[in-house]
């Protein structure tokens, strides 16, 4: 493995761990709060190593308490407990997260919608109308084709549960549209935040939600 990919390992064996802490040791402090955060995004993104990933992502908060990213480390953790089955941890650093966003408002992680995916998947109604508060509050201007799909199709999905079938197609239609758009917009980054893998529940959903 190149001194490159030592973050962005796929396995944790013990030669992994070594080799992970002896090449972050050796790297400079003002990096180490970012290859934390990579490394445990491969972990979690492996399906294998949640515990794993959630020890380096708290390793990370614990390490750098005044960081500007703790909004994007608390998601983080929020993925890794809702991976292993701990919702209502997940959701209580769900909110860490939007306090920190709120603290740092020019920095802009998608916490609001990897909340309300959550929510959506573990159908958490009394969180439905947060949900909603949250998206409105972090969403901003819709710029890309991504910002689109979920902002509309998280909505959806609450709206239709919630009985208002008349402002869930409209919000479906949109989001669906969106998915199927294969230009950003922008002539520079023609293939950024485009939908190639939509998300399973919320796509189902959405579907019978038009049809």
């Amino acid at each position: 493995m190149s001194n490159q990919e030592w973050f962005r390992k796929t396995t944790w064996t013990k030669d992994d761990q070594d080799d992970f802490f002896a090449h972050l040791k050796r790297s400079r402090k003002s990096s180490r709060e970012q290859y934390l955060k990579i490394q445990a995004h491969y972990l979690l993104d492996s399906g294998s190593f949640s515990e794993a990933a959630l020890e380096l992502v708290n390793l990370a908060i614990a390490q750098y308490p005044e960081s500007i990213f703790l909004a994007e480390l608390y998601e983080q953790k929020a993925k890794c407990l809702d991976t292993l089955g701990l919702l209502s941890q997940a959701e209580q650093n769900f909110q860490l997260a939007f306090a920190k966003m709120r603290q740092f408002p020019n920095v802009k992680p998608t916490t609001h919608i990897t909340f309300g995916l959550f929510v959506v998947k573990h159908k958490i109604t009394r969180l439905y109308s947060e949900t909603i508060k949250a998206l409105d509050e972090f969403t901003g201007r819709l710029v890309f084709p991504a910002d689109e799909y979920y902002y509309f199709g998280i909505k959806a999905v609450i709206n239709n549960r919630q009985g208002n079938r008349t402002g869930a197609k409209s919000d479906a239609t949109k989001a669906i549209e969106a998915s199927t758009k294969r230009f950003s917009g922008f002539s520079r980054h023609p293939m950024v935040a485009l939908i190639t893998e939509p998300d399973q529940v919320l796509h189902k959903e959405l579907m019978e939600i038009v049809n």
